[in-house]
């Protein structure tokens, strides 16, 4: 009896070591399933995306409204909007070469301030479409990955997690952290936690991930809830599709 019991307590031990030396998965399997849930392969097939930045207040008031279209074949990319001054402006600029056009109240403009425009326009492109496009911007070649275990939500649902930074000269905020919660049972991101250089802020502000759509064969989440600042951002008018409609960046 107590041989047979011994037996019993080294195969439990055994069993158990062998859940405890499962190896954690690597930042890049992580990213990986993230990016295959949200499109996979349909990624290679979206060329054109149209869509609406909306940053609104919790109160009802639309802080921001930014109408956008971007070819990531071609790199062009034209934004619109109001300015601070109250004033509607309109830009066009190919990402690649960096030139382009820009009109203020349907007026060009010209030498430093369309100079100005372009710049603006691409830190738009930068912020707003990584917002956008992730989980697809995780395999982006200027983002490094990082794994650090898993989180439980408050609804005790369990997420693996994954730091993200860039590669010096990436965008307009190189030193920018994120964190990106991938649900363990749909692979889909569900919150972001977020530490920018341009806010003095000790800690990093929650994102909530919400109204998860499929469009043009991507999967992507359409309203992104920052409840410590009481802020919105709706990604709407959304269109992916696999060429641009003719006149687009006329």
């Amino acid at each position: 009896m107590n041989s047979r019991f011994a037996m019993v307590i080294l195969l439990f031990a055994a069993a158990l070591n062998g859940q405890q030396a499962k190896p954690a998965p690597s930042a890049d399997e992580v990213a990986r399933r993230a990016f295959d849930v949200a499109g996979g392969p349909e990624w290679e097939k979206a060329r054109y995306f149209a869509f609406t930045f909306n940053l609104d207040r919790t109160d009802g008031i639309r802080a921001a409204s930014f109408p956008q279209r971007w070819d990531r074949v071609s790199g062009d990319y034209r934004v619109s909007g109001v300015d601070p001054q109250g004033k509607k402006f309109d830009v066009v600029v190919n990402l690649k070469s960096r030139a382009g056009k820009a009109t203020v109240d349907g007026a060009p403009v010209t030498g430093d301030k369309l100079t100005e425009m372009l710049a603006m326009a691409t830190r738009r492109f930068q912020n707003d479409t990584f917002w956008l496009l992730m989980p697809q911007k995780l395999m982006d070649p200027a983002i490094r990955r990082a794994y650090e275990g898993t989180r439980d939500d408050a609804c005790s649902r369990t997420f693996d997690v994954l730091r993200l930074t860039f590669e010096p000269g990436f965008g307009f905020g190189p030193n920018d952290v994120y964190w990106a919660w991938i649900n363990r049972d749909t692979g889909l991101i569900e919150y972001w936690d977020m530490k920018l250089t341009a806010v003095r802020d000790d800690k990093p502000v929650a994102v909530t991930f919400r109204d998860f759509r499929r469009v043009g064969g991507l999967v992507i989440s359409t309203q992104r809830e920052i409840a410590s600042k009481k802020q919105v951002v709706k990604l709407d008018d959304l269109v992916v599709s696999a060429e641009p409609p003719k006149g687009a960046f006329d």
